[in-house]
């Protein structure tokens, strides 16, 4: 029984290690900084675009051959859920920063990356010792 009990706490604790929090979301923000990418006010869109989340508060979206970091107002935690909330959108396909919504976040702003960065944006909390 204690065997269990040790074994069920170090996966607990390994899972909540593994999970992006606040320290990844502030190297997303020292990258955005570094990098000095370009900010947008809108992104054009052509029916169906996907995303993959780097954080809570963070998605690179993939629209045909271009990547985009997306920041939301707040974590948002939407992403994670099977429910789906619907979006706002001023024009089906453009998506404004400030005004519309990925499954309910309000998307704060959003930048221009290549692929390059998106893979790099990807990886960040996969390291060792993260």
């Amino acid at each position: 029984m204690i065997r269990f009990t040790v074994v069920l706490i170090l996966t607990i604790l390994a899972g909540c290690a593994a999970r992006p929090g606040p320290d990844t979301d502030q190297a997303v923000a020292d990258f955005i900084n570094v990098s000095e990418l370009e900010e947008l006010r809108t992104v054009r869109t052509r029916h169906q675009y996907s995303y993959t989340q780097v954080t809570e508060r963070y998605i690179v979206l993939k629209e045909r051959k271009e990547r985009y970091l997306v920041e939301f107002s707040r974590r948002c935690r939407e992403l994670n859920e099977d429910q789906i909330t619907p979006d706002i959108r001023r024009e089906s396909n453009v998506l404004r920063s400030g005004a519309d919504t990925i499954r309910g976040c309000h998307i704060k702003r959003m930048f221009a990356i290549d692929i390059g960065q998106a893979e790099e944006l990807l990886q960040l909390g996969k390291a060792p010792g993260q």
